[in-house]
C-alpha cells in the first residue's frame, strides 16, 4: 500500500467488489462512466479477473487510513508500455462525491506519483465528458491540457455531448 497524509491506495481485492459495484450502479456516478449499464456482482467479478491478469491495467482502491474505509477507486488503464502512457481512472465513490475537496487532492497525487515514478510513464491522460464540469476543472487545475475534443462522442439523457482527451506529461507534472 502507498500512503500519503492518511490516505492510501492498494490493489483491489475480491472483498472490495460489492462497494465498487454499488458505486458503478449509482446514477449520480454512472453518468460519467464509459460503461452505461448496471453491473451485477458476477459481471464485476469477471471484470476483476480479466483486469488482474492484464498488464495494461493497474487498478486500486483509495483508502481513508484513519477509519480504514474504502472511499474510491483509481488506477491507470489501457497502458501502452512501449510508448509509456496510460489512462487515469479516478473517482471518490463515498457519498457519491465523484470529485471532492477532502480526498481527491491527495488521492490524485498518489496515482500520479505511481504512474510517473513507479511505472515510469511519460504521459498520463484522461477522457472527460463535457457534462462533467467538476472533473474537467479538477484535472485542468493539475496541469492537464486538452489534446483533443471528440465531437458528439457521448450520448446521455437524450443528447450527444463532446468528450475531451486531456493529458499531463511527466516533465510538466507537479504531483509531490
Amino acid at each position: 500500500m502507498v500512503v500519503l497524509n492518511d490516505l492510501g491506495i492498494r490493489a483491489i481485492e475480491l472483498d472490495d467488489l460489492p462497494i465498487i459495484q454499488k458505486w458503478r450502479n449509482d446514477d449520480n456516478l454512472r453518468r460519467y462512466f464509459r460503461e452505461y449499464r448496471e453491473f451485477s456482482l458476477t459481471q464485476k467479478k469477471d471484470w476483476y479477473f480479466k483486469m488482474v491478469n492484464d498488464n495494461r491495467f493497474e487498478m486500486f482502491v483509495i483508502v481513508d487510513m484513519k477509519i480504514d474505509e474504502v472511499i474510491g477507486v483509481t488506477g491507470i488503464t489501457y497502458i501502452d508500455w512501449p510508448n509509456k502512457h496510460g489512462d487515469i481512472h479516478f473517482y471518490i465513490g463515498k457519498n457519491s462525491k465523484w470529485i471532492d475537496k477532502k480526498y481527491s487532492p491527495t488521492a490524485i497525487k498518489l496515482i500520479l506519483n505511481y504512474g510517473f515514478k513507479t511505472l515510469n510513464m511519460n504521459k498520463l491522460w484522461v477522457e472527460i465528458y463535457e457534462i462533467d464540469k467538476k472533473k474537467l476543472a479538477f484535472f485542468k487545475s493539475l496541469g492537464f491540457k486538452i489534446d483533443a475534443t471528440l465531437r458528439e462522442h457521448y450520448f446521455y439523457n437524450g443528447k450527444y455531448y463532446n468528450s475531451h482527451i486531456l493529458s499531463l506529461l511527466r516533465k510538466d507534472a507537479n504531483y509531490e
